[in-house]
């Protein structure tokens, strides 16, 4: 949700989509707005709650007191420049979802594959039809708290 700064709704992205999910943009009053962490089975901490995460030690803590102290899952979004400021902790005990930007893919057919190269023979391929497609119209049911 545009503007919000947590909200709640049900995931439509990556690998734990359709559980309920408390979107995290921002802290509000240094905390989240939820009586227990264990109130949602699933966090999800935006870019640009994990931008701040090197400039204020507060977003980090609550991640990790989320992950100590519950079973709840939690995903962490990053793009090339957070990535690698992200603990070696999270990276191991978050599911990340690392966006790309690239509005070329639009123009790619279905049974077109994306290719990423992480270097010297390291390769990453998926077919475009093997690939989750969201779209606005998913998101309708996220809900202001």
């Amino acid at each position: 949700m545009y503007g919000k700064k947590q909200w709640r709704g049900r995931e439509v992205e990556g690998r734990y989509s359709d559980i309920m999910t408390f979107f995290v943009r921002e802290l509000v009053n240094n905390k989240l707005e939820v009586e227990s962490y264990k109130d949602y089975p699933h966090y999800y901490f935006t870019i640009e709650y994990m931008k701040q995460i090197q400039f204020n030690g507060q977003y980090l803590s609550i991640i990790r007191h989320i992950l100590d102290t519950t079973n709840c899952a939690v995903t962490i979004e990053a793009v090339k420049d957070t990535l690698k400021n992200i603990p070696v902790d999270l990276v191991n005990r978050c599911h990340i979802i690392y966006r790309i930007q690239d509005d070329a893919v639009q123009i790619l057919k279905d049974t077109d594959t994306l290719s990423i190269d992480a270097g010297w023979y390291r390769v990453h391929q998926i077919t475009k039809c093997n690939m989750m497609e969201i779209n606005p119209d998913n998101y309708k049911f996220d809900e202001e708290l």
